[in-house]
């Protein structure tokens, strides 16, 4: 199989469209803080801050396309890594050979020595193949319990509750006495509308991609994303209906011109959507072509 920059000839562009529904809560942070004013002991007013989460310009949650990517690429390198490196590994690019290396030289590495994983994600000198779009929210959760809620200053406009937590020193595994602290989380139940675009892939790497995507799904080694994983937050499940769409090299000079007709400059409305029945087959194709690959590396 001889690999195929996104940048290089046309071949296709692939886009998948589903939808991610938490099944826990989810903390998603940016790194700033809110001041929040509580009852503290005998009554008296304290002040404590309160790790936010990321929203959008809406003010409504929202799944970072960086943060799925990154997720999404680190659950197919753990799994697959110590198994079949020339599908799964990432080199160290801190080495003075990645840092000295010309750009013909980082080409033909990319060709001959990257793993499949790197050609579709990319590395540092090199972009990759697909692209992961900030999530939005796509629908809202009612508080079900409002008095119990209440107490942990649910936010229905931001869609996100105060969780409360303690320091746990590494040490002792015990609770630090006096060193509380605070983070929003958005509810379980939320919904996060996910679009993936990919350009130039072959079926072994869509299907490389789909493997990775159906860690959301996992029982035994489940994906999740955002802080505190280890306490169950950040579970997912993505939801079985996915719509995808696509243009070949065959189907260009048509997308071209119906994109012309449009206001929208991406032109995705003019790609066309797979049938269900097309989606299904391609989606069995691409993974039976990806698990021969890995059979034929096992071998």
């Amino acid at each position: 199989m001889t690999f195929v920059f996104k940048g290089d000839s046309f071949e296709n562009r692939i886009r998948i469209e589903g939808t991610l529904q938490a099944v826990s809560p989810t903390h998603i942070g940016t790194g700033e803080t809110r001041e929040e004013e509580r009852e503290g002991k005998e009554g008296k007013k304290e002040k404590t801050e309160v790790a936010m989460i990321a929203l959008d310009a809406n003010g409504y949650p929202y799944l970072p396309g960086s943060a799925l990517k990154g997720v999404v690429r680190n659950y197919i390198l753990q799994l697959l890594r110590g198994l079949y490196p020339n599908i799964a590994w990432e080199h160290n690019y801190q080495l003075s050979r990645f840092k000295e290396m010309k750009q013909d030289a980082q080409i033909d590495f990319m060709r001959t020595e990257a793993s499949m994983l790197e050609q579709v994600f990319g590395t540092p000198f090199a972009e990759g193949k697909v692209e992961f779009w900030d999530a939005p929210a796509a629908n809202k959760v009612t508080a079900p319990e409002p008095q119990l809620w209440k107490t942990k200053g649910w936010d229905e406009a931001h869609q996100c509750y105060r969780v409360n937590s303690v320091a746990i020193d590494p040490t002792t595994g015990a609770a630090e006495k006096h060193k509380l602290y605070s983070f929003e989380v958005t509810p379980a139940g939320l919904e996060y509308q996910i679009s993936i675009v990919g350009q130039n892939l072959s079926d072994e790497e869509l299907g490389l991609l789909l493997f990775g995507l159906e860690g959301f799904n996992s029982n035994i080694v489940p994906l999740t994303i955002g802080a505190m994983s280890a306490r169950g937050f950040g579970r997912m499940t993505l939801k079985p209906e996915k719509k995808i769409y696509r243009v070949t090299t065959e189907q260009l000079p048509m997308w071209i011109e119906s994109s012309l007709l449009q206001n929208e400059s991406a032109g995705f409305a003019a790609l066309q959507e797979i049938s269900c029945s097309e989606a299904d087959a391609l989606i069995q194709s691409c993974k039976e072509k990806f698990v021969d690959i890995i059979k034929r590396s096992g071998s």
